[in-house]
């Protein structure tokens, strides 16, 4: 017992040990196992790390990149980061996003003349409003390139305030105004607002301002147009405004926006064609209110300031820019410019000299003359450049060039400045010599009427100048002539007008000899030339040209009738007899004929060419004539024994007419009443017809008896309930009186139906009446 326990002890021990070991070897293995593990998780998480590491750095190099492609990309394309709310997206560089949301201030001017002065409290207020102006103007200039394109776009208020300087600044002819007046404050603030707005506008026409800032000009063009950030209206203020000192930025302005946009060429044609409308319009009040003699001296300085504000822009528009000019050359503006010259200019020009010699609007006009001259010749230069090109409009250049000239010689006072003051010999030279095939006898007449006057004669030093005075400044006749010679004046213009190939001192010597201008003209159309110079003025050594008194004269004076031809004063003449020979025929017909059919029915004028034939019958006497033995009675026999037979034949037909019927008997009976009924008429005033109205109602009267002798009482016609054809509405059955009614009315409707319009076509042709 004692060996078997201790050999059980012996192998729980050993199992025991076993047991321990087993244990001991798996904590081993655990160990080595989360060691492992552990180590391969950790070189799991550097790989990770390195790898996020590494990512991060890709991205941020591409970033980078990206970044730099997008610094380069235009304003079209580029594409900005923003984040809102926490969440950041792309957005584009042109969006409402990045506009600047402030309510920019608009400009606003004082009236500034020159001749009434503005209040303290009107300037410091205006001073104070333009100070805040220059503020968000340098504020917009101040926004990055994205922000500054994108609040002009999506701010309506910027584009505004900026506009809203241009229509209210000052013209060019003001500004110095501005200088006189004791505020200082006014011309720096002025002059601050006018170069900052210069600047905004140059930005706005810049496509490329840097290699990061700039837009492809096909999206330029399209952006500008389409938004109305640059417009018609806005590039004449610009001008305007800005052309006489910034001339070169403003031709660069111009060439961008027409190079990049063609549509405005288009768009600029209607903007002259409505400038040139500005001139008739300017015309036509100045013949309708100088036309009153009390105008006053306002009037005429508003109406100066009107067309020197609408020259000033044409002008600039054709000194700045080669294409406006080749455009108002297409519209034909020359005419216009010296229509406008002598109509609007001189007269102005005239009646502010009568009312105020002391005006400086005088100045003003005679600058206007000498641009408007200079705008013609630029204008019509470009007729010259064209022959001189030599390209396949040489003729038409040419022929338009003559024409032009042509055209404008009815402005008589334009004439004589542009030639004064343009030689055009070397102009008509280069259209002769570019082609020669133009028309000779229209290049001999512009050159004679476009020819320079020669010198005057040293022999009246004195009179030759005040001669050339008068010549060279037509615009001073109506004030410093007495009012005979401003009648002469008047004269000599009227007759240039027609023959500007004249000289001006042949023409006012005939008008001074002669008070009629008619008659001035017929002696310088049939005057000989043979004692003229070579420039058709009389020499000055020989007497003046005997002129011969006209033979119409004295007719004149001895009739009183001025006979402008041979038919003048004759028996035919209506403007001098009241009653002339013959008969004055107009239209269709001869006087006092009918001249339609109706007028030719409705004519009674033969009634009347015989009423005074039938008047003899209106009263007979009546008288026995007396029984002496001179009187022959065989012939009362014998008119009884026809009477007596006669009466015989008569008795005898009433005895026939007794024999036949009722009806017939009593038709008889009626046309006996008809006959008695004659008589009795025929008792009274005798009647050259029957009236009308008593034949109708008579018939009337004979048809209703016979209707009531064949009808007893139903003359008045059958009752609507007999007679009723209508009966219900379809569809609701018909009574058998309506079904009897409709066949009785289809039976006997040849006897209702109009079957005898032949008789009573008969009826009126016997009864005298045309048939109908």
């Amino acid at each position: 017992m004692t060996h078997l326990s201790s050999q059980n002890a012996t192998g729980h021990i050993v199992r025991s040990q076993k047991k321990e070991g087993e244990k001991n070897t798996a904590n081993i293995l655990n160990r080595t196992q989360l060691c492992f593990v552990a180590k391969q998780a950790l070189r799991r998480c550097n790989r990770r790390n390195k790898k996020r590491i590494f990512l991060r750095h890709i991205t941020r190099s591409t970033m980078s990149d990206k970044n730099k492609d997008d610094a380069t990309l235009p304003l079209n394309l580029k594409k900005i980061a923003h984040t809102e709310n926490g969440v950041q997206r792309s957005v584009a560089a042109l969006h409402t996003t990045w506009k600047d949301g402030r309510c920019f201030t608009k400009y606003t001017a004082f009236l500034v003349n020159g001749e009434e002065p503005v209040g303290d409290a009107l300037l410091e207020q205006w001073a104070n409003e333009t100070e805040w102006f220059i503020k968000d103007m340098k504020h917009l200039l101040n926004l990055e390139y994205h922000k500054f394109w994108s609040t002009i776009v999506h701010n309506a208020t910027a584009l505004e305030s900026v506009v809203s300087f241009m229509q209210n600044a000052l013209p060019f002819y003001l500004v110095p105004v501005l200088k006189a007046l004791d505020n200082e404050r006014v011309l720096p603030l002025y002059t601050a607002a006018h170069a900052h707005v210069f600047r905004v506008i140059c930005r706005l026409t810049t496509v490329r301002e840097s290699g990061t800032c700039w837009m492809e000009p096909e999206f330029y063009g399209k952006l500008v147009y389409k938004h109305f950030i640059v417009t018609v209206p806005f590039l004449f203020d610009l001008i305007s405004v800005y052309s006489r000192d910034n001339d070169a930025q403003i031709a660069r302005i111009l060439d961008t926006v027409l190079q990049l946009q063609p549509k405005y060429i288009q768009d600029l044609k209607h903007g002259l064609s409505y400038l040139l409308n500005a001139f008739n319009i300017i015309q036509t009040r100045c013949e309708s209110e100088l036309a009153d003699a009390t105008v006053s001296e306002a009037t005429l300085n508003d109406l100066t300031l009107y067309a020197q504000d609408c020259s000033s822009v044409l002008v600039q528009l054709v000194t700045v820019s080669p294409t406006l000019r080749t455009i108002c050359a297409e519209l034909g503006v020359e005419f216009a410019l010296s229509n406008f010259y002598d109509n609007v200019l001189i007269v102005l020009y005239r009646n502010i000299h009568e009312v105020n010699r002391q005006s400086h609007y005088l100045a003003a006009l005679n600058d206007m003359r000498v641009e408007l001259l200079e705008t013609f010749r630029s204008v019509l230069s470009v007729q010259l450049e064209k022959i001189m090109d030599g390209s396949g409009d040489s003729l038409l250049a040419a022929d338009r060039f003559i024409g032009i000239l042509t055209e404008c010689l009815a402005n008589s006072v334009f004439v004589g400045d542009y030639k004064s003051l343009y030689d055009i010999e070397d102009d008509l030279a280069i259209v002769q010599v570019g082609y020669q095939s133009v028309d000779q006898v229209k290049y001999d007449f512009i050159q004679k009427a476009y020819a320079r006057e020669r010198p005057k004669q040293p022999a009246a030093p004195a009179a030759s100048a005040e001669q050339q005075e008068r010549d060279e400044s037509p615009a001073n006749d109506g004030a410093s002539l007495s009012e005979e010679e401003q009648r002469v004046e008047q004269n000599v213009r009227y007759i240039m007008e027609l023959l500007p190939d004249l000289a001006v001192e042949q023409v006012r010597k005939v008008v001074r000899a002669y008070d009629n201008v008619e008659q001035a003209v017929s002696v310088l159309l049939e005057q000989d030339h043979a004692a003229s110079g070579p420039s058709g003025v009389p020499s000055s050594g020989g007497d003046q040209p005997h002129i011969p008194a006209d033979p119409l004269d004295e007719f004149y004076l001895r009739t009183g009738i001025d006979r402008l031809n041979i038919y003048d004063g004759d028996e035919f003449d209506v403007m001098v007899n009241d009653k002339v020979k013959g008969i004055i025929k107009k239209g269709k017909g001869m006087p006092g004929q009918p001249r339609t059919l109706t007028e030719l029915l409705d004519d009674k004028s033969h009634v009347q060419q015989m009423r005074h034939f039938y008047r003899k019958y209106d009263l007979i006497a009546e008288q026995e004539p007396d029984d002496d033995d001179e009187y022959d009675d065989s012939f009362e026999a014998m008119a009884e024994s026809e009477s007596r037979h006669v009466k015989v034949a008569k008795g005898a037909r009433n005895a026939l007419a007794d024999a036949v019927d009722a009806e017939s008997s009593e038709e008889e009976q009626e046309s006996e009443e008809e006959q008695s009924e004659q008589g009795a008429n025929r008792n009274g005033a005798m009647a050259f017809c029957e009236n009308p109205e008593l034949a109708r109602k008579r018939y009337e009267e004979r048809l209703n008896s016979k209707y009531l002798r064949r009808h007893g009482s139903a003359a008045a016609g059958p009752s609507p309930k007999e007679a009723d054809v209508r009966g219900k509405p379809k569809g609701q059955g018909q009574d058998a009186k309506v079904l009897l009614n409709r066949r009785h009315k289809n039976e006997h409707k040849a006897t209702s139906g109009n079957h005898n319009r032949k008789q009573g076509a008969s009826y009126k042709r016997n009864r005298g009446m045309l048939p109908s």
